[in-house]
């Protein structure tokens, strides 16, 4: 059976004392014996001007800068490790933000991302630091977390792709249900499946029946499988506050973007809709066209030009 292994959490502010995301995915790790790391990038340009006259050396202002966030990281991973947790730190120039997690996620080999979800995509924010860019470009799984409460052993729910008539899962649909047992298991939380069709779509009863078989091979209770008809973008949601999911975990198909969810629904719409947490898997060949190499220090200028 699937496990998380190595769980990568973003952490953008350092001053917090104590943080949702990072609790959660603590949870997350306590219950399937992975390792933790707290990540931060340091992305905040590098003003020239304050080294002129100053007596220091960019080398010597880098250093400090990620030391100090070094030190805020480990007073997160504390209290982590004294609940015998394998927690470790890590700070790295890097820019933008996005693209610094997701870089990260890669080098390290985690297989999962555990983030706070921003405000809404339909006002996305200018500088691209939102669970949006990290969804359109990263290869691992994303967790987004959306609310600080959470019920224990809350179920999980996941949301299959009933665009596909073959009678073995597509390879999405593997991916969906490999990562939704996982969280299931880690949370010791019930795992659902559902399914939301058009009404006028064909053969109802095959994928009724379709449904059911791929629910079985993923361990999933019969009564625990739901084929709905009607409108995505409404019945999703509804299902998840029917249900009183912790989490959605749905597919994403689109290597350009989150243009397609299921049955063309706008990821935006669900994302910001769902009043659950959301996990974000891609197909298993799905690439990021992200430049491998970090770009390291920001540097801008206050000097005029001449």
């Amino acid at each position: 059976m699937h496990r998380f292994r190595l769980i990568l959490v973003p952490v953008r502010k350092l001053s917090v004392r104590r943080s949702v995301v990072v609790e959660r995915a603590a949870e997350i790790a306590a219950g399937c014996g992975a390792q933790l790391e707290l990540f931060h990038d340091l992305s905040t340009p590098v003003y020239v001007d304050t080294l002129y006259g100053g007596g220091r050396s960019l080398d010597a202002l880098t250093r400090s800068i990620r030391a100090a966030a070094l030190r805020s990281l480990e007073r997160l991973a504390e209290p982590l490790r004294a609940r015998g947790l394998k927690v470790r730190t890590a700070a790295v120039w890097d820019f933008p933000p996005y693209e610094a997690v997701v870089r990260r996620a890669l080098g390290i080999g985690a297989d999962l991302i555990v983030a706070h979800k921003r405000g809404h995509h339909r006002m996305k924010a200018l500088l691209g630091y939102t669970d949006w860019e990290l969804l359109r470009a990263s290869p691992v799984p994303l967790l987004l977390i959306k609310s600080a409460g959470r019920r224990a052993r809350a179920p999980v729910v996941a949301a299959i792709d009933p665009q596909q008539a073959s009678a073995r899962p597509a390879p999405l649909e593997q991916q969906i249900l490999r990562n939704a047992g996982a969280l299931a298991a880690a949370l010791r939380a019930p795992l659902h499946a559902v399914q939301v069709e058009a009404p006028w779509a064909p053969l109802g009863r095959q994928r009724r029946k379709r449904l059911a078989d791929h629910a079985r091979r993923a361990g999933i209770q019969p009564r625990r499988t739901h084929l709905l008809e009607g409108d995505p973008d409404l019945l999703l949601p509804a299902a998840a506050r029917q249900l009183r999911a912790g989490t959605m975990v749905m597919g994403a198909m689109s290597r350009r973007g989150l243009k397609r969810l299921f049955l063309g629904n706008t990821a935006e719409r669900l994302l910001d809709d769902l009043r659950c947490d959301v996990l974000v898997v891609k197909p298993p060949r799905f690439g990021t066209r992200l430049p491998r190499a970090r770009r390291g220090v920001f540097f801008l200028s206050n000097l005029p030009a001449p």
